[in-house]
């Protein structure tokens, strides 16, 4: 009877330390961050209900924005706007790791580098920049800092806010329609990751109407859609939508979102999420005092709409990734944009 009583007190102690082994081991597991923001100028990173947000960055001369994960989700890359104060006047691309550590600068300019993109090789980052005049779309190497300029010249207007397809073959980007007077209207367009066959992805919005501009596109996972933000600039305030383009198709925006939370709100960027099932987006409520950005996330299937952070401070331009990917994720083409580019020069 000792026997069996003395076995039973064994397992107990067995399950108990075994227990407490697990409980210590989860309380020291890293974050399972998949959504890297901003906060106030500052970059954190959260789960996916908004749980279990941390902090990456403590700014205190400079200004974080446009933050995107690495393919393999191991790295961070962001735009820093380098004086607080004049955060319009100049900016650079750097990168870190995912727990914020080692930030490397990648660019050297008194001038606007923003916007980045990485291609799916993990090698190269697409971003907008003014170095040559006016804001053009550029692609630099991570391992050498080679930069080179994907448009502009000729008649093209300026263009801006690049983002790869999953397969790293094309690149969509917003544009500028060039006008004599007023604001000009933008849409969105594609080309090739080689800077070649420029097109727009859906027809210019009409100029007799209201001025449009449609912003930060971004492709879906499965290469078949581009969102975007399309504003309306009305004489009774401004109309914002969400827009999900299916390419060699009609848009279609999101109703929903301004069905449930009126017309009077502003954007701060748009992310597809959980392979294309559900879009993470920041707005801010401008009918409401004190308004500030805040995160939200809709489900295309089942439409509803969950807020995601209510903190009094503004969070904007979220990036999703689902945990850690290969460079290649399965079934995407493992293009090198390197060897498009150069395959372009030997065919010229």
């Amino acid at each position: 009877m000792n026997h069996k009583n003395n076995a039973l007190k064994k397992q107990a102690i067995t399950f108990f330390c075994a227990g407490c082994l697990l409980w210590l081991a989860g309380a020291f597991l890293p974050i399972d961050a998949k959504i890297v923001f901003c906060v106030d100028g500052d970059i954190f990173v959260m789960n996916d209900d908004g749980s279990r947000r941390r902090r990456l960055t403590h700014s205190t001369l400079e200004t974080y924005r446009y933050p995107r994960w690495s393919p393999d989700g191991t790295t961070i890359a962001f735009t820093r706007y380098m004086d607080k104060e004049k955060i319009q006047t100049s900016s650079e691309l750097f990168i870190m790791n995912a727990d914020g550590t080692h930030p490397q600068r990648l660019t050297h300019n008194n001038v606007p580098d923003t916007d980045p993109s990485w291609a799916p090789d993990g090698q190269h980052i697409a971003f907008t920049s003014t170095r040559s005049g006016e804001a053009e779309v550029h692609v630099i190497d991570v391992t050498t800092l080679a930069v080179t300029q994907l448009t502009g010249g000729g008649a093209d207007a300026p263009s801006a806010a690049p983002d790869w397809s999953p397969d790293g073959t094309q690149i969509t980007f917003e544009r500028f329609i060039r006008i004599k007077n007023g604001i000009a209207p933008k849409t969105i367009y594609v080309m090739d990751a080689d800077g070649q066959h420029q097109r727009p992805a859906l027809p210019d919005p009409p100029l007799n109407g209201p001025r449009t501009l449609r912003y930060f596109p971004r492709w879906s996972m499965d290469g078949q859609r581009i969102l975007f933000a399309e504003v309306q600039w009305l004489d009774k305030g401004d109309l914002e939508k969400i827009i999900v383009l299916r390419l060699g198709s009609r848009k279609k925006g999101i109703t929903d979102v301004n069905d449930r939370l009126g017309n009077n709100w502003l954007g701060a960027g748009a992310s597809w999420m959980e392979n294309d099932r559900a879009i993470l987006f920041s707005l801010k409520l401008m009918d409401k005092p004190d308004p500030n950005y805040n995160l939200y996330r809709y489900e295309l299937q089942t439409r509803s709409l969950r807020r995601l952070t209510r903190d009094a401070s503004d969070e904007g331009w979220p990036d999703w990734i689902e945990g850690a990917l290969s460079v290649s994720p399965h079934g995407k083409l493992p293009t090198q944009w390197g060897k498009r580019k150069h395959a372009y020069k030997e065919h010229r």
